[in-house]
C-alpha cells in the first residue's frame, strides 16, 4: 500500500456517475485485457461487449433462463446460471452481474434493459475473492 502524505492510502472502489460512464470504462478496460470472466450482466450490455470480446481467454455466465447463441459460444465457454441472484436496490429487487478482470471487478445492477448501477472493486484480497466466487458460479452453472 502506498504511503501519501506519511499515511498510507489505496483506493479501494469506484462508484461511476452514469451507467454510461461505468460501461465505456469496462470497454476500454477489455481492450488492454486478455483474461476476461463475466458473469450475469444483462443481455443488452453483453451485445455492446461483444465485438470486443474476439480473441480473449473469455468465460461467461448468463443470466437464468438465457442460452447462448452459436457465435457467443465461438467467442469463449459459455454456461447459464442455475440460482437467482439479486441484490436489494432502493427497495426494489434488481439483478446482479459482474465482468473480472485481474485487477478490478465491475459490480453491474440491473433491472430489465435498464443499468441502474455500475461501481467496482479494486482493493486486490477482494478483486481474488470475487474472482474465487465467479470460479464457484462456474461449476454449479449449466455448461453449452
Amino acid at each position: 500500500m502506498p504511503i501519501v502524505d506519511g499515511k498510507y492510502e489505496a483506493k479501494i472502489s469506484t462508484s461511476f456517475a452514469t451507467a454510461e460512464e461505468g460501461v465505456e470504462e469496462i470497454k476500454r478496460k477489455i481492450q488492454k485485457s486478455r483474461r476476461i470472466r463475466i458473469s450475469g450482466i444483462p443481455p443488452n450490455m453483453l451485445e455492446q461487449l461483444r465485438p470486443l470480446l474476439k480473441d480473449k481467454d473469455l468465460k461467461i455466465i448468463l443470466p437464468m433462463g438465457q442460452a447462448p447463441d452459436e457465435d457467443l459460444k465461438r467467442l469463449g465457454e459459455t454456461a447459464t446460471t442455475k440460482a437467482r441472484i439479486y441484490v436489494d436496490f432502493h427497495g426494489k429487487e434488481a439483478n446482479t452481474g459482474s465482468v473480472h478482470f485481474s485487477d478490478t471487478v465491475y459490480n453491474i445492477v440491473w433491472l430489465g434493459d435498464e443499468i441502474l448501477s455500475i461501481s467496482t472493486m479494486e482493493y486486490g484480497k477482494c478483486v481474488k475473492c470475487m474472482m474465487g466466487t465467479f470460479e464457484g458460479g462456474w461449476r454449479y452453472s449449466q455448461k453449452w
